[in-house]
């Protein structure tokens, strides 16, 4: 007698569905992790340049008898520059938009010159 030893070659249509099913759960937790990095990511851009603009801010005060300024330009037209915008944001008088934020500058003169982030 001569008998053959059955062979699995492949895989069954149960084990093909299993790994899709899989496969989409991964990719569904994945999108759903991802999704609320866009909101951190500029949260954390607009509190940097806050605080680079507050340092700026602090600079122009002892470089300039006392007096705080009152407008990003003030702080970005001197040489060298004593706050530096990111590349590719829109600077105004009052404003710094980049992306989804904004940063605007409040005081200066005689108060302190204040930043909030939008």
């Amino acid at each position: 007698m001569n008998l053959r030893k059955k062979r699995e070659d492949g895989f069954t249509l149960i084990e093909l569905l299993i790994a899709i099913v899989v496969v989409g759960i991964l990719a569904a937790v994945a999108i759903v992790g991802i999704g609320g990095l866009t909101t951190t990511a500029n949260t954390s851009g607009c509190i940097a340049s806050k605080d680079a603009a507050t340092t700026a801010a602090a600079a122009y005060y002892a470089n300039n008898t006392q007096v705080w300024p009152t407008t990003f330009t003030a702080m970005t037209g001197s040489t060298p520059a004593l706050y530096s915008p990111p590349a590719s944001a829109t600077v105004t008088a009052g404003t710094v938009v980049q992306g989804g934020w904004t940063l605007t500058i409040g005081g200066g003169g005689a108060n302190p010159t204040t930043f909030v982030c939008s």
